[in-house]
């Protein structure tokens, strides 16, 4: 789900052009020959201003921050989510609202007291789903007296906001839908080849040795055919479960195939990916203490260590690490069947 706690200004997306935004927000102020004009964004942190007019006229910058208990005139905007328009807000110190026909004293808003404003247009900004994102706003240090068509003009950009903003839940979405393993919730194999690339990178960059590590689970298929595959779901979510638990965020953890699982650490030493497969097989014990149903859970690993400045793609080494986790299963196996053997 997208963070709608995160700043808009620090959102990674290809989708909204701030860019366009703020070519309308200066369009606009110049249009209503206001000195102010911003969309401001609301969230648990407080508001932000995220697109500003700029003008020198204008007090606001993007960017700028207002605490979250301030008592700032966006607030009613928000709290009402409906569009607010005080022509005058020195009027009689009070003023009905020619949009929402509401009386309200406005002297004790800080935008009004402290910063000398006297007119203020605002409309909600409004998520996909219906939750207050933000406002827009046009601030004069006159009265002012806005005709239908300055409405309309403004309600326009509104509407293109909004528009964006379905845009970019809908690219979230879409990115997780197609990044994301739907069993498990931790990324498929795309979403891994996306990510190591980056983590690569950084790696690189800043001289990092890195592990892989390739899980199988086994006896997936016994479990399967003697206790059904909702059962065997289960034991797949187990250890994506556990890999979630006992690696780092810094880390990368994804489910590959049917009953393989990849990750990528930042390891200093071979040492470290064996204590990260001891951590990660212990969580799988503790979690079948927890349930019942799920049976034993073991797992085949391959891992290996590699240097920030390894020419390998990201393809080849998980090769290596597969192979050489099959070789484990194999040796598994044949311990098995030892096991198995009549003895003389």
């Amino acid at each position: 789900m997208l963070d709608r706690d995160k700043w808009i200004l620090e959102v990674k997306q290809s989708t909204i052009s701030l860019d366009k935004w703020q070519d309308t927000v200066d369009l606009l102020a110049r249009l209503f020959h206001a000195p102010s004009c911003f969309v401001l964004q609301f969230n648990q942190q407080g508001y932000q201003i995220a697109i500003s007019s700029q003008q020198e006229s204008n007090p606001y910058l993007s960017g700028n921050l207002i605490p979250s208990d301030s008592n700032t005139i966006h607030r009613q905007v928000i709290n009402d989510i409906r569009e607010l328009y005080v022509p005058n807000a020195h009027a009689f110190n009070s003023h009905a609202s020619e949009r929402t026909g509401e009386q309200t004293c406005w002297s004790g808003f800080p935008e009004i007291a402290e910063e000398g404003f006297v007119s203020y247009l605002g409309l909600p900004l409004l998520w996909p789903n219906g939750i207050p994102f933000g406002v827009l706003c046009i601030m004069d240090y006159r009265a002012t007296e806005y005709r239908e068509p300055y409405f309309e003009l403004i309600n326009s950009f509104r509407n293109q906001i909004e528009s964006d903003l379905q845009l970019l839940v809908s690219e979230h979405e879409l990115n997780q839908l197609s990044l994301t393993d739907d069993l498990t919730g931790i990324y498929n194999r795309r979403g891994f080849d996306t990510l190591a690339q980056y983590k690569l990178s950084v790696a690189k960059r800043y001289g990092h040795t890195f592990g892989l590590m390739y899980f199988d689970l086994d006896n997936l298929r016994s479990i399967n055919d003697q206790l059904g595959y909702e059962t065997g779901d289960q034991a797949i979510i187990a250890l994506a479960n556990a890999l979630g638990s006992e690696l780092r965020d810094s880390d990368i953890a994804a489910r590959i195939g049917d009953d393989e699982f990849a990750a990528l650490v930042f390891v200093s030493q071979s040492q470290d990916l064996e204590n990260i497969a001891v951590r990660i097989q212990k969580k799988l014990n503790l979690l079948k203490q927890c349930r019942d149903s799920l049976p034993p859970i073991t797992t085949s690993v391959g891992a290996k260590c590699y240097q920030a400045d390894t020419e390998l793609d990201i393809s080849t080494m998980l090769s290596e690490v597969d192979r050489m986790m099959f070789n484990i299963k194999h040796q598994k196996k044949l311990a098995s069947m030892s096991n198995l053997s009549p003895r003389h």
